[in-house]
């Protein structure tokens, strides 16, 4: 629980790593979600308990993205586990 504290304190310092136009070029809203919260790769990876090529490959294709794992982010970030979910379902139906 503590590694997951210090994990919160490390990305509320990231936010200000990306700017609006970094967030504006992601790939898909589910990135965008992510930068906005200042999460990176590595620490998505840290978060949801998974190593660093899968966590790129949900970045990259969000809808690959397991239940468990959109828990553990929503628990992370603060949000419900729907509002993750929405963001992936939002990204399905734009393409």
């Amino acid at each position: 629980m503590l590694v997951l504290i210090r994990l919160k304190n490390i990305c509320i310092e990231m936010t200000k790593k990306y700017s609006l136009l970094k967030i504006r070029q992601s790939r898909n809203e589910f990135e965008a979600l992510l930068r906005i919260y200042g999460i990176s790769n590595s620490t998505l990876c840290k978060v949801i308990g998974v190593n660093y090529a899968t966590s790129r490959d949900f970045i990259k294709i969000p809808s690959n993205l397991r239940f468990i794992h959109a828990h553990r982010l929503a628990d992370f970030i603060g949000l419900t586990v729907q509002d993750v979910v929405d963001t992936i379902v939002y990204d399905l139906n734009k393409q």
